[in-house]
C-alpha cells in the first residue's frame, strides 16, 4: 500500500480481535498428560534460552506435566487446574496447579494474539483500546456523529432515504 511506512492499527477488545492462533502457547488448552484432544502448540524458547519442542517424536502434543518436568518445575501431586483458577479468582497463588505454573512462564505470558502476530509480522504496529472505555475508541465517536446527523436530517421514511 505505502512501501516504507509503518501503519498503526487500533482495535477494540472484541473476542475476534483477542483470539489466538491454533498453535499458540495457551496453558488452558493443554491436558495434564500428553496426547489427547489438545492442540499441537508451536515450539518455544524457555526463559534460559533453551529450545523446547511442544510435540513428542511421534507427533502427539506434550502435556503440562512433561513440559513442566522438562523445565524443572514439576511438583508431584499437582493437579491440572485448581478450583480457584477455574473460577479465575486465583491471582495470589503461584504454585497451586500445573496451569498456573505454566501460564506464568515468560514464553506463555508473552503469547500474542493472532491479530498482533499478523500486523507485527507485516512490519506495522498495533494497539488495543482499553476495555469499557468507549470514549477512547474513534469508531464510537464517528458512529455517534453519524447517528446525530441521521436524527437531525432524516424523517425515517423510505422516501427520504432515496
Amino acid at each position: 500500500m505505502h512501501p516504507g511506512y509503518v501503519a498503526i492499527f487500533a482495535f477494540d477488545q472484541s473476542a475476534n480481535h483477542t483470539s489466538y492462533a491454533k498453535d499458540a502457547l495457551i496453558a488452558s488448552k493443554m491436558n495434564l498428560s500428553s496426547g489427547g484432544k489438545q492442540p499441537k502448540m508451536r515450539n518455544t524458547i524457555m526463559c534460559d534460552g533453551t529450545f523446547q519442542s511442544m510435540v513428542l517424536p511421534n507427533g502427539e502434543p506434550k502435556g503440562m506435566k512433561l513440559i513442566l518436568e522438562e523445565r524443572g518445575l514439576w511438583v508431584p501431586g499437582l493437579v491440572r487446574m485448581c478450583n480457584e483458577c477455574k473460577k479465575e479468582k486465583n491471582n495470589d497463588h503461584v504454585g497451586c496447579c500445573a496451569f498456573k505454573i505454566l501460564s506464568l512462564e515468560p514464553d506463555f505470558m508473552a503469547q500474542k494474539t493472532l491479530l498482533q502476530e499478523i500486523v507485527e509480522q507485516a512490519g506495522h504496529k498495533i494497539i488495543f483500546y482499553p476495555k469499557y472505555h468507549c470514549e477512547l475508541n474513534f469508531i464510537e465517536s464517528f458512529l455517534g456523529s453519524a447517528k446525530q446527523y441521521s436524527r437531525q436530517n432524516c424523517n425515517y421514511s423510505w422516501e427520504s432515504c432515496l
